[in-house]
């Protein structure tokens, strides 16, 4: 059991390291001036890689890392990205970390190559929800919680980590449906919208503009069960505080039913589409649009384009509902997600979620919480349970009256007799007697 506890822990670590891409960025690379490094055709006649220009330009070749998460999903004049530290085009513009100098580098803000990249443009664009115009502001919420210290990893087409208004807070992410790749390089879908919604700047009015996003692309707007179940239990090993699930799952799967259940286990709050019908549960939350029928929690008129009240109308409602719970965790970092999810049960207005409010409505505090038993610890405590009790009848044997009682003290006695038989005799004990076959009875 412990070699099959250690394998997994280390499996889940790997897993863990590669889908979030956890690195802290120096505090001073947040700064306005930004440094960046055009790729060359060669540098000393050998193609240009990523340790030699951290060699070059901070010193240390093993800070090639670092450039590298700079750069990931970033969007280069020839439509390709950087994912390899050994393969640098000509004409790329890296962004390198705040410290970095050197005679070939350029100080102030990055060009954007991109700028009229319809993909890159997907987290900035108008989303039915006018977050803008929220009563209370957005910047009343801001003032206690921004978002800052929360990931919300999100189900669904996977997101554009280079899209304005997200670009360096979107982790790698992972690509669940193929297997294998990042979650961070798609263009299709609404999974880079849902994101801008969650955590865009505070240009683009997102709700939490300083969470990390975690994307685990997971296919169409149907998602199979079993990638659902996989990518959930990532989310959640991952040490995401928020799930937004940007799709449809299947309700009737007790598989994907139990991933979810799961993850609220791990403190996870999970933000699902009111279109999947599944049962309330504390932890989760069924966000909807405000279409006059709110379903649990709904999103200011976050009604359906179509006008059908399903699809993606909720998708969008659904990434709103999750911004806020992202707004809820950086606020109180110490609550439950049974408890989180609840904070913004308790502050919607008329059904319609209020960040302002949710954020700043008192202080919450944990309910009882309850950790769903496994079946390890319900035989555990059958064994601690079942040893009590035998002990406590061996116990009242001894000290009863009657013929238990009586059998227990006489096997007792004769073990003491033996004892002492065994310790001493009449040769080297003078007041040794031996024993009276009276008293055996």
């Amino acid at each position: 059991m412990t070699n099959r506890t250690t394998v997994r822990t280390a499996t889940v670590a790997v897993l863990v390291a590669a889908v979030t891409g956890v690195s802290a960025v120096p505090a001073a690379a947040a700064t306005s001036t930004e440094v960046s490094y055009t790729v060359t055709g060669a540098y000393q006649d050998k193609p240009e890689n990523l340790r030699e220009i951290a060699e070059r330009f901070l010193g240390d070749g093993n800070r090639a890392g670092e450039i590298l998460r700079l750069n990931a999903g970033r969007i280069q004049w020839d439509d390709e990205r950087l994912t390899d530290a050994s393969r640098l085009h000509e004409g790329w513009i890296l962004r390198l970390p705040w410290d970095a100098a050197g005679a070939e580098l350029r100080y102030g803000k990055i060009p954007e190559e991109t700028a009229d990249s319809t993909c890159a443009k997907q987290a900035g664009a108008a989303a039915p929800a006018d977050r803008t115009q929220l009563r209370p502001p957005l910047s009343e919420a801001w003032s206690r919680a921004d978002g800052t210290g929360i990931t919300v990893a999100i189900l669904g087409s996977g997101v554009d980590g280079a899209a304005h208004g997200l670009a360096g807070r979107v982790t790698p992410g992972a690509d669940m449906a193929a297997g294998t790749g990042r979650g961070d390089l798609s263009c299709e879908g609404t999974a880079t919208t849902l994101a801008g919604i969650v955590a865009g700047d505070r240009e683009h009015s997102g709700i939490a503009p300083q969470a990390r996003i975690l994307p685990l692309k997971t296919g169409g707007d149907n998602i199979v069960s079993g990638t659902a179940v996989r990518a959930i239990g990532v989310a959640a090993e991952s040490g995401a505080q928020v799930l937004l699930i940007g799709g449809q799952v299947d309700a009737d799967d007790t598989a994907v039913v139990t991933a979810i259940r799961d993850a609220i286990a791990h403190d996870v709050v999970v933000v699902v589409p009111a279109t999947v019908p599944l049962e309330p549960v504390d932890g989760l939350l069924l966000a909807g649009a405000d279409t006059g029928t709110p379903p649990e929690v709904a999103a200011p008129g976050a009604a359906d384009p179509a006008g059908d009240g399903a699809g993606i109308g909720t998708d969008y409602a659904a990434a709103f509902v999750a911004g806020t719970v992202a707004l809820v965790r950086s606020a109180h970092p110490g609550l439950h997600a049974a408890d989180a999810a609840r904070q913004v049960r308790a502050t919607a207005v008329d059904g319609v979620v209020n960040p302002a409010a949710a954020v700043t409505s008192g202080t919450p505090a944990n309910a009882t919480w309850t950790t769903p038993s496994s079946g390890l610890r319900t035989l555990s405590t059958v064994l601690i349970w079942a040893g009590a009790v035998l002990a406590a009848l061996v116990v009242l044997a001894f000290l009863l009256p009657g013929p238990a009682g009586a059998l227990s003290r006489r096997l007792a006695h004769r073990r003491a007799l033996a004892a002492r038989a065994r310790m001493t005799g009449d040769s080297n004990d003078p007041f040794w007697q031996p024993p009276d076959p009276a008293r055996m009875d």
